[in-house]
């Protein structure tokens, strides 16, 4: 693994416990993010979206918000510190190269 990914690799799991938070603020409990995953998984998942949309905007945007989010903030902390001397010695502290 090259010092490039194995820096992905570490700020996904180093980011495990914000991303653990963002859901707890966004879902509020287990139940309701389990509920968003399913209807954006059924067979029928377009007809399901846009019935729930109707019914419920802030229940069906939640997922994408949560995803969204987490993408976000890898990137951006990657654009901060990516580019930074940090990256080959904390892949070779993490024993990724």
């Amino acid at each position: 693994m090259n010092a490039h990914s194995a820096h992905w690799f570490i700020l996904v799991i180093i980011n495990i416990p914000v991303y653990l938070a963002i859901g707890k603020m966004i879902f509020k409990d287990w139940g309701s993010f389990l509920e968003s995953v399913r209807l954006w998984f059924t067979a029928d998942w377009w007809y399901s979206l846009e019935k729930q949309w109707r019914e419920d905007r802030k229940g069906t945007s939640e997922l994408p918000l949560f995803i969204l989010l987490c993408v976000l903030l890898i990137v951006g902390e990657h654009l901060m510190f990516g580019k930074s001397t940090l990256v080959k010695p904390a892949a070779q502290v993490a024993g990724l190269l």
